[in-house]
């Protein structure tokens, strides 16, 4: 069977303090027989309950923020004519693509494939896209997208992994990973030009700023950190900037808010951390923070966790006063 969770969601509007994102809640379990009668009785409560006065505040997670779990899951028992279990216990403790060839347990290969910003492209330098159109053509390779926008080719048989790499070498698509860590933890949605909702830049901008960070990370001492960075171009939040360790969520051209504090596993929200930083800020405000994390941090603590830790202190006590 399966845990249901419920009331989920990180899109949000700007300066508007009734939107926000959510992490889901925990309802129960149910048995694999049972999943159309919950699935269809989540989907009601939310058509009988869901806000339609406002499409900002038309989301499921809503209701479960104001009515609670208990109410839902009570709601839910009662029009699907059974009781839930407890949910199973269940822990989840990093993120992220394992890069390069690994054997899978049937005896076959993948190869994990880093894609900057998520976009699969042909480059003066790098001809990617030709190169897994060439792959799946020749050895009808099964290629899937990873939830952090990376592709991975999967069952591919010994014999033709050598061939695969031929392909790949003669396109400059490395097989090895050789990104630094920070930049293999990043994500973007595609933002201006393709969506209409972007108020700025985030996959055309977001590698730049990289190499950036990755020179500020190299003047506070600690070039090989790993901190999961997300950026979208607007507050829709589709590239999950509100659970990542650092985010940047764009305001206006060329302007972001910047968030900190998530966690590795993905399991925390972050807090806005500074409003509208301009592009030529950058420097100043992360480099700051990077030099500040290096010199407050705990044994082996992540920035996100130390974000969490000595940043949200200082708002709540700025707050307090």
């Amino acid at each position: 069977g399966y845990n249901l969770t419920a009331g989920g969601g990180l899109g949000m509007s700007q300066n508007n303090p009734n939107t926000f994102p959510r992490k889901a809640d925990v309802i129960g379990y149910l048995s694999r027989e049972q999943i159309e009668a919950v699935a269809k009785g989540v989907l009601t409560i939310h058509r009988d309950y869901g806000d339609r006065t406002d499409r900002k505040h038309a989301r499921l997670k809503y209701v479960l923020a104001e009515k609670g779990v208990e109410w839902f899951r009570n709601e839910l028992e009662q029009r699907v004519g059974f009781k839930l279990e407890d949910a199973k216990p269940f822990e989840f403790k990093r993120q992220g693509d394992r890069f390069g060839w690994h054997q899978q347990t049937d005896g076959n290969h993948f190869l994990g494939l880093f894609i900057e910003a998520g976009r699969i492209k042909d480059t003066d330098s790098i001809q990617l896209k030709t190169a897994i159109r060439k792959v799946v053509d020749t050895y009808n390779t099964e290629v899937r997208l990873t939830p952090t926008q990376n592709i991975l080719i999967v069952n591919v048989a010994p014999e033709s992994v050598e061939g695969i790499n031929k392909i790949l070498s003669e396109h400059g698509v490395q097989t090895t990973h050789e990104k630094s860590p920070v930049r293999s933890a990043t994500m973007a949605c595609p933002a201006l030009p393709t969506c209409g909702l972007a108020l700025a830049e985030s996959e055309r901008y977001l590698p730049g700023l990289i190499d950036r960070i990755e020179s500020m990370l190299g003047n506070a001492g600690i070039p090989q950190e790993e901190i999961i960075i997300r950026m979208t171009g607007c507050p829709n939040g589709c590239a999950r900037p509100y659970m990542a360790e650092l985010g940047f969520v764009g305001r206006a051209p060329k302007k972001y808010n910047v968030y900190v504090g998530g966690n590795e596993s993905g399991t925390r929200l972050n807090r806005l951390y500074k409003e509208s930083i301009k592009d030529e800020e950058m420097e100043d405000v992360l480099g700051s923070l990077f030099q500040r994390f290096k010199e407050e941090r705990q044994t082996a603590e992540r920035f996100g966790d130390w974000g969490a830790r000595i940043l949200w202190k200082e708002q709540e006590e700025e707050q307090d006063a």
